[in-house]
Formats: structure tokens, sequence, C-alpha cells
């Protein structure tokens, strides 16, 4: 599984601006050649390029080094990332929902509900409560050391300690 993601540069990617402390920006994830890439904006940049081909985006603030605890996205950010990578076929993608799966059902917004055993292999049947919608999660069969690794790639894509 090769990711090739840039972390957060703490500048922008349109005007090559360095971020304030405190200062609001946007990071998105753009699909390219089957493997995600994540820029960041400043919000004047952002506005101008608006969110043509962008697969997910979120906002957050430039947080100097010093004062970085702990890295959050918001529980919305990463439960559309999963569901805009229902469909994917790319076998790195469904290695991905799997993990973020995992992760929902660690932050209790996904529930376990079955396994569903076919052709393809098998699948976690999981529910969202919240709106009443079930979904399949083809288990790719991730080794520890595999789950470790996918881990430490949503990490760093939605610059989040996992």
């Amino acid at each position: 599984m090769d990711w090739e993601i840039v972390k957060g540069q703490q500048k922008c990617q349109g005007c090559d601006k360095q971020f304030a402390e405190q200062e609001e920006y946007f990071s998105a994830l753009y699909d390219q050649e089957n493997k995600f890439v994540r820029k960041d904006f400043c919000t004047e940049c952002w506005e101008k390029r608006g969110r043509e081909s962008v697969y997910s985006f979120w906002k957050t603030r430039c947080i100097p080094e010093e004062k970085k605890v702990k890295k959050f996205v918001d529980d919305s950010v990463i439960l559309d990332f999963f569901i805009r990578l229902q469909d994917a076929t790319e076998p790195s993608k469904k290695n991905f929902r799997y993990v973020l799966a995992l992760l929902l059902m660690r932050k209790k917004l996904l529930k376990f509900d079955d396994v569903k055993k076919g052709e393809g292999g098998e699948a976690l049947v999981l529910s969202y409560p919240a709106e009443g919608r079930k979904f399949e999660v083809y288990n790719p069969q991730l080794t520890e050391e595999q789950i470790r690794q996918v881990t430490e790639e949503v990490g760093q894509i939605l610059n989040v300690k996992i």
C-alpha cells in the first residue's frame, strides 16, 4: 500500500503564504491517479479556487508546534469520508474505508450489526443510528501490521492522532 500524502505544511498551496498562529485555513483531499493528495489553502485562495475536484475538505486552524497536544478532525468529516468511499474499488481505498469504519465504531458513531459472507468475501454490516442507515464494509482481512500502517495513513491524511 503506497500513499503519497503531503502532511499539512502550514502554508497555502495557492499563494505560498505561511499561516499565522490561530489563522483559519482549509485542508482538502484530492483523488489524483487513485491516490489521496492533501492541499492546504488560505481562506482567500480557497474562495477563489472553489471546490472543483475536491474529494473531501475541512476547515482547521494553525496551531504552533509547542501548543499541539492532540489533533482532531470533526467526526462528521470522518463519516463523510467513509460514506464517499462506499463505491471505491481500489484495494487501498477499501482498506482505508475499513479502518475508517473501525474508527467510527470506536467513536460509537457506527454500530456493528452482523457479518455478511458472499462470493467477494466477508463484509461487516454496520448501522448509523443517527440517520437509520446501514452500510456494508468489505473486510480485507488485514493483519495487525497492515491495520497499523493504514491507521497511520488515516492519521496523516486527516491530520489526526488515532
